[in-house]
């Protein structure tokens, strides 16, 4: 390796001194060395502030684990390098590199210092020789990609055209491209700038941002939070590629042309369909549905970074169709092989590729460079955790940063090791058939924006050899596009080629070309009926450039040919209709036209997501005329309400009333739906739906008596019935048609009893087993009893640890016992859960209507009855409220229903349940909120009697119902004032926003001369958790049911729970310490995407949620208890960011330290 040639700032200067002087004090002895532990894994992992020291290069390196054959090098490091986060290779070979020591914070504009360096290998042996400063006066850059004349790199807030006319690495001229971009989350904004075939530059648009941007053209558009977009890289257009996910952070292309991504929470690994919407936080699937996925998220944490796909032929074979992502909580690097079914990729998780025993070591970034390496960012550092540890914490590092460079036994790609730029003609010639796609794909850039018109007839000639390699003949076409000299007899004889592969290709450039004439209709046509399934997909969307209803026609006759395992073509195929659908001319002749039964059906899949009169009619005409499962109907009815005009209406309403005559529950499921549409559109409830659901309520407000039944362990409160049908996961390999029955969340604790029936000769059927239990819980299992003497326990299956679904098939011999009177008890005693169901014998079966949904009705007939004053029904709801066996959910709503029928009347027993401390406190809580819903005038008096007969959450509750108008506030501020109430509770979340909402300028004086002396909350919470921490005992079993109890309705783990707040998978690499501050102290570090709003409507209530969606005339918000409720845009009078989460903050007095040891014993063992 040569000397180094370093160009550097005073910064450079001073990173080279402190870096030195680091590694001196901190570098440990050769004894040192040998007795530390060289775990993977574990308590050290998972620290969201690594209580380990920081290693120096050489021990990281040390520590370092990869497959045999093998090989990890230090290419750079710190002080040569800072924090890098993107790599990306140029046309020379140099490695750029885009680093920070600003984050998590940006810098105030101009004044940024993060560097954008060029890093150069000039002896070829492993290691960077020069490090070339580009820019040290960025802010936070991340995406970059070298061009012929400098760089286009994102820093915050714009991607810019960074300009070296000249080649010598300084920058002459900057130039906003794009912009400004959303900023107020840092961790993701623009990233993993790709060029495309297609010569544009595709990058990541990150988590919680929200962006509205315009090329020159001034189409603009607007970004938000997770997605996909590419843009010109002279500026002039930007498009949106994929819409949703949330937080991709990696990019890569493979032979074929499809773009892979990484994402982070939604799925690990997707193959992009270009205009697909994805999952993200809390958002239901609408229309045609969500893209497929590539894999299911399996052992990866939720922090994954970057994407290389091996590309040639420098790895062994095993590893060249795979994938490598970081993953930069659980500090390794995974490896996904892949097989295509069909055009579909299917992907594998393969053994870890690299793991690493530091808990410093933080794979930002793969990319494979031209040599056939990976180069992998390390972003080196004790917190790595956006929201997980405060922004400002004085441990995160801001100086460390490595680069690794991995071969296999020192396999290059000699290609690699060419500088393109001073390549002629010919070497460029022979460049696009190079094995590894990034050469393939600097070699084309090299031909378009070097060489240019010159490269025309040498690129044809190329093509016309019967020996061009396929790749080669590939990207040949994509450099005669962009340079607009591809002739249309090269593209049709491209589309007739041998070769699958240039077929695919000829005809995404069909794709992309915007005058297109008819002469390449038919044999895009007929590329329907190729025999390779990736030419049929290219073919479906080339197809969409045709927009007529011929085209309509022929990709509804090819939808139905092809095969179900083919969920990638299928999604296209369901998209390039929707599309086309969209287009009016099109769609209104498709709805006029005549089908078939099949074809009309087959129309409906895509015409579900377009949101027009036109094809809510002819759902509606469809429905009228065929049978569908109720699930399709009801997604139809959906769209149908939404968008037929209201006219149509009452004919909607009596065609569900007469199709489900006698079926109630179907009904209700449909009525839902409307009512929903019509809160959506912000109008007003038609007298034909208001008369229906009246008659609906009369129905469901006394539900059948259950077959099965339950009994709970604990006074549980619960939202809804805890019962209920579920279908298999996927995990399981179990049939989704087959219907499991049980508890419906892990954690809770109890034995569902089917009815008695007649024991057969034998009973066989299926289980679902998710049990984290240890030695020392109690087992989960089913057993059969006898019916006339239940001592007898007749058979008996046990089920042991498992820790992710595990499906058993149960077969009893009950020769002895036949004709017997039996019973089925499903006992639910381990922080997991079992389900039972796919019997083998009519003698018994699951449930069938689902339990869960039965309360849901009852619960909607109640709060109907309220809302339309159906006194007929009050005697039945008194009976609701009084009775023990009422489940607390029914009679919070029936207390609702008859306050609203009678308040005068029934507010004094509405303070009597506040004060029964036999009572759950969430149920007493609900009802001291419930309060507030009702004007003051009414319940004023109780209210503030009510105050004296309650203390703590539930009297926290009556104080924010109270706040809601001024004489409540009033009222509030007076009992603060004469020491009945505590100065503190003035400054509670959801208290103090809704008293300074809209008070008055006496009030707000008053409130500040209250709270002027009030020391910091945070020094309570502080000295709150470390009393826990201290007394922490980890190893506590139970912590699931707590969990549920407290933590469910909002987030989800293993899929099961709420999707208001994050997702868990993975909490335990959290560690004790950043949970116990998530826990006891919410508000101290807010994700802005998960900041509540305070709304006050213009009839004076006062309601509090976590903004979702805006809808036509209406916004979307959820409730603490994960409940989406809509408000019409028309009755808001006021919306008001909080400073406070949705999350409680009272689980320090809420979770006693034993009860706290188990939630925390729980969530650790979450990995």
């Amino acid at each position: 390796m040569r000397a180094p040639i370093y160009q550097f700032s005073l910064l450079s200067f001073l990173l080279v001194a402190g870096c030195t002087t680091y590694w001196q004090q901190k570098k440990a002895t050769p004894a040192q060395t040998q007795q530390q532990p060289q775990p993977y894994s574990g308590n050290a992992f998972d620290e969201h502030i690594r209580s380990t020291e920081a290693r120096s290069p050489a021990d990281e390196q040390a520590g370092f684990t990869l497959p045999p054959g093998f090989e990890i090098e230090l290419f750079a490091s710190e002080p040569q390098i800072g924090k890098p986060i993107n790599l990306a290779f140029d046309a020379k070979g140099r490695l750029w590199v885009t680093q920070s020591v600003e984050y998590p914070f940006p810098a105030r504009p101009g004044n940024g210092h993060d560097r954008l360096t060029i890093l150069e290998d000039r002896d070829h042996d492993g290691k960077a020789d020069t490090f070339t400063p580009f820019s040290d006066t960025l802010n936070i850059p991340i995406g970059i990609m070298p061009v012929q004349d400098g760089a286009v790199a994102f820093s915050i807030p714009n991607v810019y055209q960074l300009t070296d006319a000249n080649g010598d690495d300084q920058i002459e001229t900057s130039r906003r491209l794009l912009g400004p971009f959303g900023f107020k989350d840092t961790h993701g904004m623009v990233n993993h700038f790709r060029r495309g075939f297609d010569g544009w530059i595709h990058a990541c648009h990150g988590f919680t941002n929200l962006s509205k941007i315009a090329g020159t053209d001034g189409d603009s558009l607007t970004l938000g939070s997770g997605n996909t977009f590419r843009f010109r890289q002279d500026g002039s257009r930007v498009e949106q590629t994929t819409f949703g996910r949330v937080n991709p952070f990696g990019l890569t292309f493979d032979d074929w042309g499809y773009l892979y991504s990484s994402d982070c929470h939604s799925s690990p690994l997707y193959q992009l369909i270009r205009g697909a919407e994805y999952p993200y936080f809390g958002r239901l699937p609408e229309g045609i549905g969500f893209a497929p996925i590539m894999k299911p998220h399996e052992r990866e944490a939720t922090a994954l970074s970057g994407l290389a796909l091996s590309s040639g032929t420098t790895f062994p074979e095993p590893y060249r169709n795979s994938l490598f992502m970081g993953d930069v909580v659980k500090c390794r690097i995974y490896r996904s092989s892949y097989a295509f079914k069909g055009s579909s990729p299917v992907g594998k998780m393969e053994e870890d590729f690299l793991r690493s025993t530091d808990p410093w070591f933080r794979p930002a970034d793969i990319v494979q460079g031209p040599d056939g390496a990976l180069y992998v960012a390390d972003f080196y550092n004790r917190i790595i955790g956006h929201y997980e540890v405060p922004l400002d914490n004085p441990g995160r590092d801001h100086v460390l940063g490595r680069i690794w460079r991995i071969t296999y036994k020192g396999q290059l790609d000699k290609n690699g090791l060419k500088d393109w730029t001073k390549a002629g003609l010919n070497d460029l010639l022979d460049g696009l058939s190079a094995d590894n796609l990034s050469i393939r794909m600097t070699v084309a850039d090299q031909l378009i924006h070097r060489i240019g018109k010159a490269a025309v007839k040498p690129v044809e000639d190329l093509l016309s050899r019967r020996k061009t390699p396929e790749t080669g003949h590939a990207q040949g076409l994509w450099v005669l596009y962009q340079l607009g000299a591809l002739r249309d007899e090269t593209l049709l004889k491209a589309l007739q080629n041998p070769q699958a592969l240039i077929r695919t290709h000829a005809l995404r450039i069909v794709r992309e070309m915007k005058t297109l004439g008819t002469v390449f209709q038919a044999p895009v046509k007929a590329a329907l009926s190729d025999a390779n399934p990736h030419v049929q997909r290219a073919a479906v969307e080339a197809l969409t450039m045709y927009p007529t209803l011929e085209t309509v026609k022929t990709l509804v006759a090819f939808q139905q040919t092809i095969p179900a395992f083919d969920t990638h073509l299928a999604y296209t195929t369901r998209l390039c209709l929707r599309d086309l659908l969209r287009q009016k001319p099109v769609g209104t002749q498709a709805a006029l036209n005549g089908w078939s039964q099949t074809d009309q059906i087959a129309l409906t899949e895509s015409l579900i997501g377009v949101n027009t009169v036109y094809a809510s009619e002819f759902l509606l005409k469809t429905l009228k005329a065929f049978s569908l499962p109720k699930e399709t109907e009801l997604k139809m009815l959906r769209q149908t309400a939404l968008y037929l005009p209201v006219a149509q209406r009452d004919d909607l309403v009596r065609f569900i009333i007469r199709k489900y005559q006698g079926d109630p529950g179907s009904q209700y499921k449909l009525f839902t739906v409307i009512q929903q549409s019509i809160k959506q559109q912000g109008g007003i409830v038609d007298e034909s739906v208001r008369k229906w659901g009246i008659a609906l309520a009369q129905s469901l407000i006394v539900p059948p008596a259950p077959d099965w039944t339950y009994a709970l362990e604990g006074n549980l409160y619960l939202k809804d019935l805890p019962v209920a049908i579920r279908i298999p996961p996927v995990t399981t390999l179990l049939s989704p048609d087959i219907r499991m029955f049980g508890f419906d969340l892990g954690g809770l604790k109890g034995i569902v009893r089917s009815p008695v029936f007649t024991a057969p000769a034998s009973l066989e059927f299926s289980t679902v087993n998710y049990n984290l239990k240890t030695n020392t819980d109690p087992e989960n299992r089913v057993q059969l009893r006898l019916a006339d003497d239940t001592t007898q326990i007749i058979a008996r299956k046990s089920f042991l640890k498992a820790n992710d679904y595990q499906a058993e098939t149960v077969t009893w011999d009950l020769q002895a016992y036949q004709g017997k009177r039996v019973y089925l008890e499903v006992i639910d005693q381990a922080s997991g859960l079992i389900w039972v169901g796919n019997f083998k014998t009519n003698a018994i079966q699951v449930p069938a209507i689902n339990p869960k949904e039965q309360g849901e009705q009852q619960r909607f007939a109640i709060e109907t009855a309220g809302e339309s004053g159906i006194t007929s029904l009050e005697p039945t709801i008194q009976k609701l409220l009084a009775s023990p066996s009422t489940a607390y959910f029914i009679k919070v709503a029936s207390l609702r229903a008859l306050l609203r029928l009678a308040p005068e009347r029934y507010v004094a027993q509405a303070v009597s349940l506040l004060s029964d401390d036999s009572s759950p406190q969430p149920y007493r809580k609900e009802i001291a909120g419930m309060l507030g819903e009702f004007p003051l005038s009414q319940t004023g008096k109780v209210l503030a009697d009510g105050l004296k007969k309650t203390s703590g959450d539930v009297q926290l509750e009556l104080l924010k119902a109270l706040a809601t108008n001024s004489d409540g506030k009033d009222l509030i501020l007076k009992q603060v004032r004469n020491g009945i109430l505590y100065t503190r509770i003035l400054r509670q979340p959801g208290l103090e926003d809704r008293l300074l909402l809209n008070a008055s300028p006496q009030q707000l004086a008053e409130f500040t001369q209250l709270t002027a002396n009030l020391s910091p909350i945070d020094e309570t919470r502080e000295a709150l958790i470390k009393d826990r921490l201290a007394h922490l005992d980890a190893s506590a079993t139970g912590g699931r049911q707590i969990f549920v109890q407290n933590c469910s309705p909002c987030h989800q783990i293993n899929k099961e729970g709420g999707m208001i707040g994050p997702q868990l998978d993975g909490i335990g690499s959290w560690g004790s310490q950043s949970l116990a501050t998530k826990i006891l102290d919410p508000n101290r570090n807010i994700s802005e995407a998960f900041r509540t709003y305070t709304i006050k409507l213009k009839n004076g209530s006062v309601k509090t949620g976590l903004f979702r969606r805006e809808e036509a005339a209406s916004v979307v918000y959820a409730n603490a208890a994960g409940e989406e409720f809509f408000v019409p845009k028309k009755d808001i009078a006021e919306s008001q960011a909080s400073r406070y989460t949705l999350m409680p903050d009272h689980f320090g007095q809420t979770i006693p330290q034993a009860q706290f040891n188990q939630l925390l014993g729980y969530l650790l063992s979450v990995k």
